[in-house]
């Protein structure tokens, strides 16, 4: 589905704090160059070095981290989050789709996580928040989650798509979401049950630290 970027405005609703937290809502047009038609898709984005009371509003979610493990543990700790992207260096790996307790109340869900490299020289940081958006606004647009990865890739030069064999986990991330009292409930049980019937894993959560 080919897609170009009319406009992204981001205003921003919180101070950029030292320790890179930051709230914007996001307002972008995307146009099909062929049928000229127009999909406008406002959300509010938080990046977050730290679990913070922003993250559980954000439709966009951003921290430091590396690898599908880590992007997972965040989607899992606002599972309200659309997409949900950690970076390290150049490198980002982005979740977008169901996820989280909402995906876990139907089912297993499995979510495919795309790889980006910045394109020479820049900085990434602000790279990855202009490409965690424009993934929301395509999901938006009708985008298929099997295409996503080449669509934001596209619409993003100065980043190119990368398969997660190649990319590797990376190092290991700081970031550690404080589960509530009632998950970690729900996580002592079900890893009493594991150990007394040894019932499989969950497919797509990631291991207990």
């Amino acid at each position: 589905m080919p897609l170009a970027v009319a406009s992204l405005t981001a205003t921003a609703l919180t101070a950029d704090r030292a320790d890179g937290g930051a709230v914007h809502r996001v307002r972008t047009v995307l146009v099909d160059p062929v049928s000229g038609a127009l999909t406008v898709d406002e959300h509010v984005r938080v990046r977050c070095s730290a679990p913070t009371g922003w993250a559980i509003l954000g439709d966009v979610l951003i921290a430091p981290g590396a690898g599908a493990r880590w992007t997972a543990r965040l989607a899992y700790s606002c599972p309200g989050a659309l997409v949900v992207a950690v970076h390290s260096g150049g490198r980002c790996w982005l979740r977008a789709g169901a996820g989280g307790a909402a995906a876990a109340a139907v089912g297993p869900v499995a979510v495919a996580v795309s790889v980006f490299e910045v394109r020479g020289p820049g900085r990434a940081r602000g790279t990855w928040d202009r490409l965690a958006s424009l993934a929301h606004s395509c999901l938006v647009a009708g985008v298929p989650g099997t295409e996503l990865g080449a669509a934001v890739a596209a619409l993003e030069p100065a980043v190119g798509s990368l398969s997660p064999g190649r990319a590797g986990a990376g190092p290991r991330s700081a970031y550690r979401p404080e589960a509530s009292p009632s998950s970690r409930s729900s996580r002592s049980s079900r890893s009493s049950r594991s150990r007394s019937a040894s019932a499989p894993a969950e497919p797509d959560r990631p291991a207990e630290a």
